[in-house]
């Protein structure tokens, strides 16, 4: 039998170490293994921001499907998004960028096409009060053939007596008065105030623009703060302006702006919409039922505006759903159609003045349903 010599024997303070080498070693393995392995490379593609990464040095083009975004079913390649939803919509993939790809439009409407077709579908028959459900023959339309989730939370803001109504365009010289924070709490306290940082951070000293959806004046408060000449406001009511910003604020109903369209094609530096394009299809304020309402907006905001001009947009971000009929939640899937023809300059917060990176992580922290409102500025192509 072998056995180890006094000069060789290990001492008891050694031996109590063993255990702790061993670990090290399992770690170090461990380590090398994660490295070598997909997973790493998942892991940025998912939750790094607006990146496009392209490990296969000398391919003309990435490979769709080693880049995945999440949705309610869990992570979707590209690939297979590319031809369930976006190649059925009129797009596809023009760069894996992430969290939301970059997407080119395969036949492109013109912007008398996307006028003449609002105004279409517009004058189709309504029911007397909003729907309740969806449509069973468009449920694929509006959920993306089943990449965005469904949920229910109804209002009637068409003709019930509690809807929300147009106030405070007589308190304007006021509403100048107040504090950002002020303003915010008029609408969505804390939320509002990205709006505010967003346009601070890209100034709009003597430029003209258009606001799309609103019910109070504060966006547009925010706008004149900010160095804004002249705003128009696109709004389903009528509103009564203070005659002292008549001016620099003035109000147009959606039918009377789509009929003149060609007049204002163009035209406009900035335009800003928070939490109105998200209900544009849904019925809930007495408009048209339609699957991509709130595509068809972003197509004629992207008319209306000069080349390179900017939109500051706030809606919910969140995983792709809608919770019906009240509103969309923005995902990754559905913000990439609603990003075509434009740049993403940055999104801002009502928490910091400052730009931040919305990644993948951040999109999605609030789960399926779960949604939080910032203001994303894009830049016109």
């Amino acid at each position: 039998m072998f056995r180890l010599g006094s000069a060789t024997r290990l001492s008891p303070s050694c031996v109590r170490f063993i255990p702790l080498f061993a670990v090290i070693f399992l770690l170090i393995i461990s380590f090398t293994v994660f490295k070598s392995s997909g997973i790493e490379k998942y892991q940025e593609r998912t939750n790094a921001p607006y990146v496009y990464i392209n490990h296969r040095v000398g391919l003309a083009e990435p490979d769709l499907n080693e880049y995945s975004v999440k949705t309610h079913k869990g992570y979707i390649s590209l690939s297979e998004l590319n031809e369930k939803v976006y190649r059925p919509f009129g797009y596809e993939i023009s760069k894996p960028t992430l969290p939301v790809p970059t997407l080119r439009m395969l036949n492109e409407p013109t912007c008398e096409l996307v006028f003449s077709e609002w105004l279409r579908i517009s004058q189709e028959p309504q029911t007397d009060i909003p729907q309740k459900e969806i449509p069973i023959r468009q449920t694929d339309q509006f959920l993306l053939n089943g990449y965005a989730a469904l949920g229910s939370y109804y209002f009637n803001d068409k003709n019930s007596g509690w809807g929300d109504k147009p106030r405070n365009w007589d308190r304007i010289s006021e509403i100048m008065t107040y504090s950002k924070k002020q303003i915010a709490n008029l609408a969505y306290p804390v939320e509002s105030e990205s709006m505010y940082n967003a346009m601070a951070a890209n100034r709009l000293d003597n430029l003209t623009g258009v606001v799309v959806g609103s019910m109070q004046p504060w966006v547009e408060v925010y706008a004149l703060k900010n160095g804004a000449k002249k705003i128009l406001t696109v709004e389903y009511n009528k509103l009564a302006i203070q005659p002292e910003f008549r001016d620099r604020l003035s109000s147009i109903l959606p039918v009377d702006f789509v009929r003149n369209w060609e007049k204002y094609a163009g035209t406009f530096d900035f335009a800003a919409s928070f939490s109105s394009i998200e209900h544009s299809g849904l019925g809930r304020y007495g408009d048209p039922m339609d699957p991509i309402g709130d595509l068809r907006e972003m197509l004629k905001i992207k008319c209306m505006l000069k080349p390179r001009g900017l939109l500051f947009l706030g809606m919910p971000y969140g995983t792709d759903a809608i919770q019906f009929n009240a509103h969309r939640i923005y995902g990754s899937i559905r913000l990439a159609m609603m990003f075509y023809g434009f740049e993403w300059l940055g999104t801002y917060s009502g928490e910091n003045s400052e730009s931040f990176d919305l990644n993948s992580a951040r999109l999605h922290f609030k789960g399926v349903f779960g949604l939080t409102q910032y203001t994303m500025v894009l830049r016109k192509l």
